[in-house]
C-alpha cells in the first residue's frame, strides 16, 4: 500500500513538474528578445558542439580557430586562454532566467531596452573546488551590442606578456594561493555567469551560461613574469625607494618581518600646508616588499616627507589614514618564485 501511494505521489509531482516547464516555456514565447548574432561555417558546427561549455588553448581562441587547437590539460605559468559558448546572449540570458523566477513577462518587456550598461558577464576561478576570485564586474561588453547579440566571447586568462588585463586578475589571485599551488595535478575551472548590476533583476542569483575545466600541472617552479608579481613602478629614484625602506624597517621594527625592497607605483606627490598657506610637508604612496614565516608580499602605504623650513626630510609612515581623500590600495601576498626579479635586480 505504501508503495501505491509512493508511486502515485510522485506520478503527481512529475506531472506538476512538467506542467510548470510548459508554463514557463509558454511565458518564454512572450518575451521580447533581443536579435543574437547568426553564425555560419565551420565556426557554427564547433559552436553547436560547445553550447554551456568554456574551452581553452594556448594561444588565443578567435573564430577561425580550429577545435583540434583546444587543450585538456595545461602546465601553469604557460598561456593560457578560454571561449564560452552561450546558449543566448548575455542580455538575452538574463531576460529568459527572470521568466524563470517568476518575473512577469510584461514587466521584462517595459524595461529591457534600458539595461545595455546594466549587464556583465562575470568569470569565476575555482582552484580544486574553491574559489579563488571572479573577474567582469567593471566592465559592460558594449562594443557591437555584444551583450544583446554575442553567442561567444574569447577569454584571456593567462596572455604571458607584462601588460595586465583585468580578465586576468583572478589567475594573478591564483598565483597568490602559495599553498594551494603543490606540485602536481590539480582541477581549474572556469564558470561563466551573467549578472545585472542594478534595477530590476539586479537582486537575482543567475545560474552559469558556461561551464569549463581543465587540467593543471603545478611545476616544482613556477613561471611567472614580474608584472605577476609586483606594481610596475611609475618613478625610480633610489633616494626615495631607500628612505621608504628605511621607513617601514622603523615602524615595524619590532615586527618578524624583513622588508626587501621599495616600489614607487605612483609618480605624483601631495604637498600639504597649513591654513595660512605654510608648507607642512609632501606626502605619497608607495609599496613596500616584507617577507615573514607565513608569507611573502608587499602592501601600500601613505609616507610623508616633514618640511623643517629648508628642506623636506626622509621619509616616515604617515599618521594620515588618507591622502586626496583615498586611502592607499590593498596590498597582496605573492608567489615566492617573484623574488628572483628582486635578486636579480
Amino acid at each position: 500500500m505504501k508503495r501505491i501511494i509512493l508511486m502515485t505521489f510522485l506520478t503527481l509531482s512529475l506531472a506538476s513538474h512538467a506542467q510548470d516547464l510548459a508554463k514557463i516555456e509558454k511565458e518564454k514565447s512572450k518575451l521580447q528578445l533581443f536579435e543574437e548574432e547568426k553564425l555560419t561555417g565551420d565556426f557554427s558546427n564547433i559552436y553547436t558542439k560547445n553550447i554551456g561549455k568554456i574551452v581553452f588553448s594556448n594561444a588565443p581562441i578567435d573564430r577561425d580557430t580550429k577545435d583540434s587547437g583546444y587543450i585538456t590539460t595545461y602546465t601553469l605559468g604557460d598561456k593560457l586562454f578560454g571561449r564560452g559558448f552561450y546558449k543566448n546572449s548575455v542580455s538575452n540570458n538574463i531576460l529568459l532566467q527572470l521568466v524563470e523566477s517568476g518575473m512577469k513577462v510584461k514587466d521584462i518587456n517595459a524595461w529591457k531596452d534600458d539595461f545595455e550598461k546594466q549587464t556583465r558577464l562575470i568569470t569565476n576561478f575555482y582552484f580544486d573546488d574553491k574559489f579563488i576570485a571572479s573577474a567582469g564586474r567593471d566592465s559592460y561588453l558594449n562594443d557591437d551590442d555584444a551583450t544583446k547579440r554575442i553567442l561567444s566571447i574569447r577569454y584571456y586568462v593567462n596572455d604571458g606578456t607584462e601588460k595586465l588585463w583585468k580578465d586576468e586578475l583572478p589567475y594573478q589571485e591564483l598565483l597568490n594561493h602559495q599553498e594551494l599551488l603543490t606540485p602536481g595535478k590539480h582541477k581549474l575551472k572556469l564558470e561563466q555567469v551573467v549578472l545585472k548590476t542594478f534595477g530590476p533583476g539586479a537582486d537575482f542569483k543567475y545560474k552559469p551560461i558556461a561551464v569549463g575545466e581543465i587540467e593543471v600541472i603545478v611545476p616544482k617552479e613556477i613561471k611567472v613574469s614580474e608584472s605577476d608579481c609586483f606594481p610596475k613602478a611609475a618613478l625610480n629614484d633610489a633616494k626615495l625607494e631607500k628612505e621608504v625602506l628605511n621607513a617601514s624597517k622603523n615602524f615595524f621594527k619590532n615586527a618578524e618581518t624583513t622588508f626587501i625592497k621599495a616600489i614607487l607605483p605612483f609618480d605624483d606627490m601631495t604637498i600639504i600646508r597649513n591654513e595660512y598657506g605654510v608648507i607642512l610637508k609632501k606626502s605619497f604612496i608607495a609599496a613596500v616588499v616584507y617577507k615573514n614565516a607565513n608569507a611573502t608580499g608587499y602592501e601600500y602605504y601613505i609616507y610623508d616627507k616633514i618640511y623643517d623650513g629648508s628642506k623636506y626630510l626622509d621619509a616616515t609612515i604617515s599618521k594620515d589614514i588618507s591622502l586626496n581623500g583615498k586611502t592607499a590600495p590593498y596590498g597582496k601576498k605573492i608567489n615566492t618564485a617573484c623574488l628572483k626579479f628582486l635578486n636579480s635586480k
